[in-house]
């Protein structure tokens, strides 16, 4: 667990979060000869926007038609990615009362979507958006997982008014190995797919066309 920090400290630094950190020691040579584990695409023509006719939402995702999304039979939207054993869920609820983003945090707990006890934070802050929701982005690392395996996690716990959005992004590779894959796709997972959620503007009428970015996912 102690090495996978570094990378991904440094790779959401370059984001523009935190300082540097120092570089990790050379790669063993059978961990050097193993197969990489593969990266989120990078180019902006791989991406693709999936837009959610139920929760009136839309995100980014790479490598965008490989996704497997599930908007109907769930309570939450799914989208699962095998190549880099990637999910995502999408959730917005109807509180009673006014909320801030510790209740919606509190919220997704109680759906248990904080799932393990042995996550390290890696990054936290809070901010406002998408739109005017009062958030936190929390990312997190679990080094606890059978075999070796890392997963990482980005969260965010988002409140408006009496809304609560909730969104969890979890990626995983087979071994510390590719902490350094784990921390590209971590950095672009905050950056890209949870910053790059966008809510859709308010529908004056039923008809009303909903304004949509392309490329699409269509499903």
């Amino acid at each position: 667990m102690r090495r996978a920090l570094p990378f991904l400290t440094l790779a959401l630094a370059l984001l523009g979060c935190g300082d540097p950190a120092p570089a990790p020691s050379p790669r063993t040579p059978v961990e050097a000869n193993a197969p990489p584990a593969p990266r989120f695409a990078t180019d902006e023509a791989a991406w693709g926007r999936y837009h959610s006719k139920r929760f009136l939402l839309s995100f980014p995702l790479p490598d965008g038609k490989s996704w497997r999304i599930d908007d109907h039979s769930r309570p939450s939207l799914f989208a699962a990615h095998e190549p880099t054993a990637s999910k995502v869920y999408v959730l917005t609820t109807q509180e009673d009362d006014l909320v801030n983003r510790q209740k919606c945090e509190a919220r997704a707990r109680a759906l248990g979507w904080v799932e393990s006890k042995t996550l390290t934070t890696v990054d936290d802050q809070t901010t406002i958006g998408p739109e005017a929701y009062d958030s936190r982005i929390w990312v997190a690392l679990d080094a606890a997982k059978p075999g070796g395996a890392l997963e990482g996690h980005v969260y965010l716990f988002g409140a408006f008014v009496r809304r609560c959005l909730l969104v969890h992004v979890s990626t995983k590779v087979a071994s510390a190995k590719d902490e350094d894959v784990l921390s590209e796709r971590l950095a672009l997972a905050r950056a890209r797919i949870v910053r790059g959620l966008t809510i859709d503007p308010p529908r004056i009428t039923d008809d009303a066309t909903v304004p949509r970015d392309k490329p699409e996912i269509r499903r």
